[in-house]
């Protein structure tokens, strides 16, 4: 650098380390519960995408192999009623 003063990465750490990463305790619970509750949002899609993907997957094998055509429609409504089902359970009813 110029000015002969030479700047490493070990300095620069050292120097914002402190700074970085610091919070007060209300931003981490709020940042904690936000996060939550994304979470839990990201659970219960994923739980009714595995509902329908598992179920109409089995229906649609059924219609294949089988020559018919109402299983597939059977196996994705039972996937999504099972789907909402698990995530009652799972959460519980909101009162």
């Amino acid at each position: 650098m110029s000015g002969g003063t030479e700047v490493n990465a070990a300095t620069i750490s050292a120097r914002l380390t402190p700074v970085m990463g610091t919070k007060r305790s209300s931003e981490e619970s709020a940042g904690a519960q936000r996060s939550g509750n994304t979470d839990d949002g990201m659970v219960a899609l994923s739980y009714i995408l595995a509902g329908l993907i598992l179920y109409g997957g089995l229906g649609w094998l059924g219609d294949h192999f089988l020559h018919t055509s109402w299983m597939l429609p059977v196996g994705l409504i039972v996937g999504l009623a099972t789907s909402v089902y698990v995530i009652i359970k799972r959460y519980g009813r909101v009162e």
